[in-house]
């Protein structure tokens, strides 16, 4: 049997024995036993937390790769690698790749950035762009949003962790949304504001406190403007409700004889008297 352990194998310029190898194999066999057991663990602790989808998927990931790096490592050492000299000659091409993948690097470092700092959670709604769209998962190097019209989107992580983007489900509970609307000069102004707060008061979704608020913009070149706002829990329909308020708006101002204008120009003629340079 020693006989058998104490087998030479000649792999280009290294040789390496049965036994050697045999470690090697046990060392990943109890990399992977260990992996088994600590992803039960996680599954078990993260039932019993608040821990949502992505934080889960960093946390394995992560124990994943530490794990098998590990086993790695032992794994050459026991083969007789020498790592010192494997880490000296990779480090030009770990430069090299680092520089290559820079942009990769980013995304990834955004993606902790937005899984452990709170900043953005699954299920949030963005606006992103001018879009509205609703966080799916978030990933080691990418963020998955579907729109309203259901639309995936696959975001990279230092679009949504870098730029200007809006969270409108974290922070205050309720949002505000606004609809504009002109009416004709000579408008009854005091009724205009009546019917608007009434076309917005009257969605279910809307708040009643505080309630609904309405604002005389200003005098346009054709119609006297006005912006009526509410307050709504759930963003995802915004574009919804305000068209229900569009079209509540339209209704009443049918009703009560309030026209939205065109928008027009005065032409005046002036005619030269005759005799005149150029008549």
């Amino acid at each position: 049997m020693n006989e058998i352990f104490n087998t030479a194998l000649t792999l280009g310029h290294h040789t390496l024995t049965v036994l050697e190898l045999m470690e090697a194999l046990l060392v990943f066999l109890v990399a992977r036993i260990f992996l088994g057991v600590v992803r039960r663990g996680l599954r078990r602790a993260q039932r019993l937390s608040s821990m949502d989808e992505g934080k889960q998927f960093i946390v394995r990931r992560l124990v994943t790769s530490v794990v098998w790096a590990v086993a790695a490592m032992v794994a050459l050492s026991v083969l007789g690698v020498d790592l010192t000299a494997l880490w000296a000659g990779s480090a030009a091409l770990l430069v090299g790749v680092g520089i290559g993948l820079q942009g990769f690097f980013n995304d990834v470092i955004s993606g902790f950035v937005l899984l452990f700092e709170g900043g953005v959670a699954v299920g949030n709604v963005l606006e992103v762009d001018g879009k509205l769209v609703r966080v799916e998962r978030i990933d080691l190097r990418s963020t998955r949003v579907v729109t309203v019209a259901g639309q995936l989107i696959v975001l990279p992580n230092s679009k949504v962790a870098g730029e200007a983007v809006v969270n409108l489900t974290q922070g205050d509970s309720a949002m505000r949304i606004r609809v504009n609307v002109g009416v004709a000069y000579g408008s009854d102004v005091d009724l205009v504001m009546r019917l608007l707060s009434e076309a917005m008061a009257e969605q279910s979704e809307v708040h009643s406190t505080p309630p609904p608020a309405v604002f005389f913009q200003e005098f346009a070149d054709s119609s006297l403007n006005f912006s009526v706002m509410g307050w709504l829990d759930d963003p995802w329909d915004r574009m919804g409700i305000q068209s229900r308020v569009r079209t509540a708006i339209d209704a009443k101002f049918r009703a009560h004889g309030v026209t939205i204008p065109f928008p027009q120009r005065d032409l005046h003629i002036v005619t030269s008297p005759e005799g005149a340079p150029g008549a």
